[in-house]
């Protein structure tokens, strides 16, 4: 371990095995916060642990060698050379290497806002946001097997591209930080392409309908402002855009568009209320690109505009 980033050597030191949890902040692992960005290989020897831990940014992991497991929201589950997955903000999760194997991994860590223009218009592709945003909010309930394994000609595809940024990362040359983010757009395209290649059929849940209704709202909860469509979440759980409809309205009393919408107007109501951001700010953090859209449909839904609503609240 000489060579090897403290945080990583005290992670796999056998005496740190703890019950505690350790959390990773933005400020110690990305380059800053004009550019929050990291990237790192990491390898484990047998019958070594990289102990339970969360960190405050996206991580998106390559498994270029070997295998393990990888233990995710208090479920395990088996990793191995050619598998790609995202680790969203805040979730717990740890690997395990028994003694007859080793693992290399590539992080890729960064914050939303490194590419928040390229990665708003990437969901309007559907493979994207099925890997990127639905896959690991849906990993619990649904057969790991949905992860994305890439097969040899893609992993010798994907290891130039990632061989790139890691040189770009490096070097840090004159244009570094463009290029980057140029090659990361490209690699997110390359991986949904090769989603939608795998992944064509359907997902089949072991879950009631109840369940997975259940599921799709603390989804929507979590990701109230992406420009999710109902056309991509039903796809996502295997059913018609009709049959979708049905389901949520029978469980939650209104359709999938009303209940994003509603959640998103409860948001905006404590924005109004507990800040002082302005009223286009709030409907862009909501989910609403314009701002004439988002006042109609407060009045519409709440009574009174956003200005009153603020005003009323502050008495």
């Amino acid at each position: 371990m000489e060579n090897m980033p403290s945080f990583f050597a005290n992670i796999l030191k056998g005496s740190y095995w703890r019950k505690r949890m350790m959390r990773f902040k933005k400020e110690s692992y990305l380059e800053s916060s004009q550019f929050p960005f990291s990237i790192k290989p990491h390898k484990l020897k047998p019958n070594e642990i990289f102990n339970l831990h969360s960190h405050e940014f996206i991580e998106l992991v390559y498994v270029k060698e070997g295998s393990g497991t990888h233990t995710y929201n208090q479920s395990s589950y088996s990793i191995s050379q050619g598998d790609v997955f995202i680790i969203e903000p805040e979730v717990e999760h740890s690997y395990h290497v028994d003694m007859h194997h080793h693992l290399l991994v590539y992080n890729i860590m960064f914050q939303p806002q490194l590419l928040s223009r390229e990665l708003e218009a990437l969901t309007n592709v559907t493979p994207f946001v099925d890997f990127f945003y639905m896959e690991p909010f849906f990993r619990k309930t649904v057969d790991f097997k949905s992860k994305l394994t890439l097969d040899i000609h893609q992993q010798m595809e994907f290891n130039f591209l990632l061989d790139r940024i890691l040189e770009e990362y490096r070097r840090k040359q004159l244009g570094y930080r463009f290029l980057i983010q140029t090659k990361l757009i490209e690699m997110f395209i390359y991986l949904s392409r090769c989603y939608d290649n795998i992944y064509k059929k359907p997902v089949t849940y072991s879950l009631s309908d109840a369940e997975l209704i259940d599921q799709v709202a603390k989804f929507i909860e979590k990701h109230h402002a992406s420009a999710l469509s109902l056309k991509q979440v039903s796809q996502l759980c295997g059913m018609s855009q009709s049959s979708f409809t049905a389901k949520f309205k029978e469980y939650t009393g209104i359709t999938f568009i009303q209940y994003r919408n509603n959640v998103r107007l409860r948001i905006a109501k404590e924005l109004l209320s507990n800040t002082d951001l302005k009223v286009i700010s709030i409907a862009q953090e909501v989910g609403f690109d314009d701002v004439s859209n988002f006042n109609k449909m407060f009045k519409q839904i709440v009574g009174k505009s956003p200005k009153q609503f603020r005003r009323e609240s502050s008495i």
